[in-house]
């Protein structure tokens, strides 16, 4: 009980206190494996680094943002 105590401090907030409210636009819409399990990701140089998978698929891809095609791909054990 007391680590759940302590943790209610770090939740931040005051009572009463208003969310923030966040909007987002959407600006392009690129292809993509929809049977990848995205786990990491990063975009550099118009390439994605993409780590996937789940229990025995996991793998890390490089990928051309604008067609969807893998250019590099290395199953992990």
């Amino acid at each position: 009980m007391l680590f759940v105590t302590a943790l209610a401090g770090i939740a931040g907030g005051k009572p009463g206190e208003k969310v923030p409210l966040y909007s987002y636009k959407i600006v392009n819409i690129y292809p993509h494996d929809t049977g990848a399990f995205t786990q990491g990701l990063v975009y550099a140089d118009g390439v994605l680094y993409e780590g996937t998978g789940q229990k025995g698929e996991s793998s890390i891809r490089k990928v051309d943002i604008k067609t969807g095609t893998v250019l590099q791909f290395h199953q992990l054990p």
